[in-house]
Parts: structure tokens; C-alpha cells; sequence
């Protein structure tokens, strides 16, 4: 939770006082609006259940694992992996995805408010996800680093830590796009580019009357910056996948970057 910052002028006492309160990082504001699970609502549930099958088949959890999904969205992996029999506990940034994930809470499954970049519990998980491009939101590397040492502190020693990202290399030579949607009547313009050394997707619509623009804005890690960030933490890289059938990672081609690492005993 954010403080609220005042400032109190020193000129005189009788002068008015200052409030400055921090404002909302993009991810705070888009994450929560109604609108950026409209534009998404049609995500692959198919391919996200088919690709936890196949993390399940490599690590092959106990049935009695527990597993921790970070930043879990609106649960579709946390929902899965419970009906599976494990025990589940989904965190997220976004109270409204906490409100609609919580419906679905039984005795193995569970859901909470929470920034990953803060120790959640400690030595509590067999399996630490982090999936479809979840991290690299921040601004200051310091952030990515304790979003690490948060996921590892939760794992119990030799517990797995998953990160699937973005293959940054494809994504730096893409050309810029543009896309158009309609969807529940409103009509969304995407501009996908990339800036720096960071991939902007700048988000604009009308809706009853009023405009809104939104960005999304994810770094573009290497592969190479993983990995020392990695050798910060108490992770270990045992993988390293470029898809979701979990085929070789080519920096050429693959469409994903997927770390499998472990937690040292």
C-alpha cells in the first residue's frame, strides 16, 4: 500500500498544506479497469491448460504439492491446477481480478490482493508460477530483482520457480503494428511498437460518450539479464524453452522465453 506523501510549507504556518499522493503505475491503473478484460476476454484457455500440462509432465509435482500462481490475472491457471487436486494460491495486483477470482475459492484454492514485488510467505511452495509475460512492468531493475527473491523466499528448498516472458530478441525486430477490435461494442485501436528498450502497446477507445487512452509497457529483457538476475536469487536455471510445448529456445524464432529454474537445497 502506497503512503500519501504531505508537505508541509516551511515559510510560514499559516500557509496551506500540500498533498501529493503517488500516482498509479500503468499496470495499477490498466490492470484494473473493466476495459483491459474486455480487450482480453477471448484469451486460449485451451493453450494455457496444454501448456500446464506440460510443465506438469517435466516437473512432475507430487499430488500433495502446493503451488503459488503470481500475478494469476483472473485464475485461469490457478482454476486449472486446482482441479487437478493441487493445493493453489493465486496473487494479484488488481483488486477487481481478486473479486472475480475469490468465486471460485473452495478448500484448495485461494486468492489474495498482493504486489510480487513483496515477500507473500516464506518456504510455503513446492511450484512458483509466473506466466504470460507477468514481469518486467517496472521501471527500476531493483523491482524485477526483489520480484525474484520474493518468488524464491516463497519456495520451500528445492521447489521450482516458472517465468514465462516474451522473446524479447523477436519482439525488438518486429515492426510496429497497428490493430483494430470490436468487441461488446467498442471499438479499440492497439498500437504495438517498440520504444527503447521497452515494448508499448498504447491502447485507445471511446466508450459511452468518453475517451480513454491506456498503455502497456514491458522491458525487453535478454536472455543474459535473466540470467544474472538469476545468479542473484537462490534460483538455478535447469531449462530454458522457447514455446509452449516446451520446444528448444531460439533466439531467432521462438516465440516465448521460458525459464525453468530451481531453488538450491
Amino acid at each position: 500500500m502506497y503512503c500519501l506523501l504531505i508537505g508541509v510549507s516551511k515559510i510560514a504556518i499559516n500557509l496551506p498544506i500540500f498533498f501529493s499522493v503517488r500516482m498509479k503505475e500503468w499496470f495499477q491503473s490498466w490492470f484494473d479497469s473493466p476495459y483491459y478484460h474486455i480487450l482480453y476476454k477471448h484469451r486460449d484457455n485451451a493453450e494455457a491448460a496444454s501448456f500446464i500440462d506440460e510443465l506438469l509432465q517435466l516437473l512432475k509435482p507430487p499430488q500433495s504439492a502446493s503451488i503459488l500462481d503470481i500475478a494469476c490475472g483472473k485464475g485461469r491457471h490457478s482454476i486449472y491446477l486446482a482441479n487437478k487436486g493441487y493445493r493453489v494460491t493465486g496473487l494479484d495486483l488488481s483488486e477487481q481480478n481478486i473479486i472475480c477470482c475469490r468465486k471460485h475459492e473452495n478448500d484448495r484454492l485461494e486468492f489474495y490482493e498482493h504486489d510480487m514485488r513483496e515477500i507473500f510467505r516464506t518456504n510455503d511452495y513446492d511450484l512458483a508460477l509466473n506466466l504470460f509475460t507477468s514481469f518486467g512492468y517496472f521501471d527500476r531493475e531493483h523491482d524485477n530483482l526483489r520480484t525474484l527473491r520474493s518468488a524464491a523466499l516463497a519456495l520451500r528448498p528445492g521447489g521450482y520457480f516458472v517465468l514465462d516472458y516474451l522473446n524479447p530478441v523477436v519482439v525488438n525486430h518486429a515492426t510496429p503494428k497497428t490493430f483494430h477490435k470490436t468487441i461488446d461494442g467498442i471499438d479499440f485501436t492497439v498500437v504495438k511498437e517498440t520504444v527503447g528498450d521497452r515494448v508499448v502497446k498504447s491502447i485507445s477507445f471511446s466508450d459511452k460518450g468518453q475517451e480513454f487512452n491506456f498503455k502497456e509497457s514491458v522491458q525487453l529483457i535478454s536472455p543474459e539479464k535473466f540470467q544474472e538476475y538469476f545468479k542473484q536469487t537462490s534460483l538455478e536455471v535447469t531449462h530454458v524453452f522457447g514455446d509452449y510445448n516446451l520446444n528448444k529456445y531460439s533466439a531467432k524464432d521462438s516465440p516465448r522465453l521460458i525459464f525453468i529454474t530451481q531453488k538450491i537445497r
